[in-house]
């Protein structure tokens, strides 16, 4: 992963865990976690990574699905628990990516299958609404994912 890549994964992990209406709060939360860059440079990685102000927070508009965390392993439970296993650091991003696309869908759309996830540093769980549902859940995830083999 090239610094770059790095700085963008921290950006992304502090917009999505705290609610801050000045780009001088990311500088120093960036700050706090050896990132000491520009204020015109932060603006780019901003821009970049489709993060705008809105309604005084700064919020991302677009999930990069180009910066998806790689899914290692999928291990599902006789009981619909669905374990999904990434590299250290990256489960976040992950859980954020089904958090936003699956589970905060708008009052117009059909119900959806997820309840929400859980994440550690290299495992989310996913959690469903109902058993039968899991086998589409599966179908979901491996839709985003098609390289996945799972581990049932």
């Amino acid at each position: 992963m090239h610094q770059d890549e790095y700085l963008d994964n921290h950006i992304l992990n502090i917009i999505q865990n705290n609610t801050l209406e000045e780009q001088v709060e990311i500088q120093q939360l960036l700050k706090n976690r050896g990132y000491n860059i520009p204020q015109a440079t932060l603006s780019r990685r901003l821009k970049k990574l489709k993060i705008a102000k809105v309604n005084g927070k700064y919020e991302i508009l677009e999930y990069p699905n180009t910066q998806l965390p790689i899914i290692l392993n999928m291990q599902v439970s006789e009981l619909g628990l669905i374990v999904l296993h990434t590299n250290p650091g990256n489960a976040n991003n992950l859980a954020y990516f089904f958090d936003q696309n699956y589970v905060k869908l708008p009052i117009a759309q059909p119900p959806t299958m997820i309840v929400g996830t859980i994440a550690g540093d290299d495992t989310v769980l996913v959690i469903i609404k109902k058993l039968s549902e899991l086998k589409k859940v599966i179908d979901l995830i491996k839709q985003n994912f098609p390289y996945l083999i799972d581990n049932e």
